[in-house]
């Protein structure tokens, strides 16, 4: 019985080892929504970034999801992170299968709302931004 607690401990240590979990970030220019209605909204490029991944990388598992600042506000941002300690796939892989799901997400958020790079709202840009560490 030791033996195989030992086994299953040493097994668990080497698969923590080789996973590691990303922070993803997501902004845009976010607003109220009586006077900014139809801006891109960052909560949903995030869920969006979320189906992509589920997509591309179903063993990943995605927890802390985070964004906006109120109900009757356009998110200006999102977080959430993602773990790939399920994932048999290399780490560097499953790095550009997130970045790819997560541009994905963005991409159909900007063009939802009929955003084009160097589109400015209010002086700042329209689109969807994000980030990965």
């Amino acid at each position: 019985m030791n033996k195989l607690l030992a086994a299953l401990v040493c097994a668990f240590a080497a698969s923590a080892v080789s996973a590691a979990t990303y922070e993803v970030f997501i902004t845009g220019p976010g607003g109220h929504s009586n006077g900014s209605y139809g801006n891109t909204n960052a909560v949903h490029a995030g869920s969006r970034a979320v189906l992509e991944l589920e997509k591309a990388l179903p063993c990943t598992v995605v927890t802390d999801f985070k964004g906006g600042a109120t109900v009757n506000a356009i998110a200006g941002d999102a977080a959430f992170k993602v773990n790939t300690a399920m994932c048999k796939t290399p780490e560097a892989d499953n790095r550009v299968l997130i970045e790819k799901a997560v541009k994905a997400g963005v991409d159909k958020e900007n063009s939802f709302r009929g955003v084009k790079a160097g589109d400015l709202v209010r002086g700042f840009p329209a689109e969807i931004q994000f980030k990965i560490k």
